[in-house]
């Protein structure tokens, strides 16, 4: 009977820590998508001090789509267009524009921190799981 019992304890623990190691694969998935976000924001601020100190009058390529870009010229540097959420568009200066990229970094660098956190705790249940499959194996056994 006590074997039985195991079984079933041991199954539960089993499904517990796949369903744990499911979602660190899941977190760890998301780390990703902010690592990526978070390399874009910085690439383009690192465009936008190119520009700020290079940029006026320059000729360059504007991308329109399927590989495919147009000659322009960058007349103002300081005349940029900001999407704020929901379709909404405002004008805005480089400085602006900086400044919103770090503030969006540094709420990505809070919720990154975040997941690694939760990454950590669920690391630890995993390990305590093992242990308490490893201690009920030994007694499915006898």
């Amino acid at each position: 009977m006590e074997v039985a019992e195991n079984g079933k304890k041991m199954e539960k623990l089993q499904d517990e820590l796949r369903s744990i190691l499911g979602e660190i694969e899941y977190l760890r998935e998301q780390v990703s998508t902010i690592d990526v976000m978070i390399s874009e924001l910085r690439s383009v601020d690192s465009t936008l001090n190119y520009l700020k100190e290079k940029g006026e009058g320059r000729n360059i390529y504007i991308p329109i789509g399927a590989g495919i870009s147009i000659k322009g010229k960058i007349e103002d540097v300081n005349d940029l267009i900001m999407d704020v959420g929901a379709g909404i568009v405002i004008g805005a200066n480089i400085d602006e524009v900086k400044d919103e990229i770090e503030r969006k970094i540094s709420k990505l660098m809070d919720l990154r921190l975040t997941l690694l956190r939760n990454i950590e705790e669920d690391s630890r249940k995993v390990n305590k799981l093992l242990e308490e499959i490893k201690k009920l194996g030994g007694q499915v056994k006898e």
